[in-house]
């Protein structure tokens, strides 16, 4: 879903986008964790709700866009290896701009990249963004407000399932759990130790010194 930034102005463009909309599902898709070989949890096979609101509007030079997300995201537990749905509601904000001075961009020349000419970001500071401030912020719960990046965008679009997927893409935890107290798999036998204790703890372990028990002094 591309929005031209010539249609924008000070005043804000609100948007609102459900599952009904398929550019919105494939961009909640990227974020999910492959299952192919991962067993999934009773529930995980039902079709998900997703509901993004989106407000645009231009600050100068600078493409606000702010709204929230109300999904879940399907990853895999980091220790029992089960697929789990994360409930996910951010609200966010991102700055975008075609100025790369403004963007903290150095400047723009032009690489081959896979036998295609494209322009790159160049200079000392390239990949550095310049840094705002949200002060919509400050006034909630917690306060302080929010620093952004100033985002370069080299069209007159800006695409929302992009935006969409990096939200999403931002709260994937480093080591996803099911659940806290999630007690993962046996490292003997593999089994699922949420759904019940295995006979691996029966069983007498054979160790280099299992002879030493018989040993008598």
């Amino acid at each position: 879903m591309k929005i031209f930034l010539h249609e924008l102005s000070d005043q804000e463009t609100e948007l609102d986008f459900n599952q009904d909309e398929a550019w919105v599902r494939s961009s909640v898709a990227l974020v999910d964790e492959p299952s192919d070989d991962a067993p999934s949890k009773a529930g995980q096979n039902t079709p998900r709700t997703i509901e993004a609101h989106f407000s645009l509007r231009k600050v100068d030079d600078v493409v606000v866009v702010s709204g929230k997300i109300d999904t879940s995201i399907r990853l895999i537990c980091s220790r029992c290896a089960n697929l789990f749905s994360m409930e996910v509601r951010p609200n966010f904000s991102s700055l975008f701009c075609k100025d790369p001075i403004m963007a903290g961009v150095g400047h723009l020349g032009k690489t081959r990249d896979q036998g295609t000419e494209v322009l790159k970001p160049m200079g000392q500071n390239k990949g550095y963004a310049r840094h705002a401030h949200d002060e919509s912020l400050d006034d909630t719960e917690g306060g302080g407000g929010q620093d952004l990046d100033i985002t370069y965008i080299s069209e007159d679009t800006i695409d929302l399932g992009h935006v969409l997927t990096e939200q999403l893409q931002l709260l994937v935890p480093f080591q996803p759990l099911c659940k806290a107290e999630c007690k993962g798999i046996c490292v003997n036998c593999g089994a699922d130790q949420n759904v019940g204790r295995c006979a691996c703890a029966k069983l007498v372990k054979q160790t280099p010194f299992s002879v030493l028990k018989d040993l008598k002094l």
